[in-house]
């Protein structure tokens, strides 16, 4: 578990513009930078793991992407992040 937050990471760091280009690219209407951190941190995180890592499948990684969103941020993040990572994920190879 450790491992794998630590590659979520360091994943996000190494790829922080183009992750923030398939955010914008899929919610135009909300600059990334006028994002909160906590759903601009949940998205880049969870977008990482949908582009970059085998780890776990797109859809756990959106249910619990969706669930912290929820939790942490209310119902406006919450359909922020489904919609985004929805869509990233069935525009990326093999769709979710």
């Amino acid at each position: 578990m450790a491992l794998h937050a630590h590659a979520i990471v360091e994943g996000v760091i190494a790829r922080r513009s183009d992750l923030d280009a398939q955010i914008a690219a899929f919610a135009p209407a909300i600059p990334v930078s006028e994002l909160g951190k906590v759903e601009r941190t949940i998205l880049r995180s969870a977008l990482w793991e949908v582009l970059y890592s085998a780890a776990t499948s797109s859809g756990e990684t959106i249910h619990d992407a969706v669930s912290l969103a929820r939790t942490y941020s209310g119902d406006a993040a919450r359909r922020l992040v489904n919609g985004v990572l929805g869509s990233v994920a069935r525009s990326s190879p093999g769709g979710a």
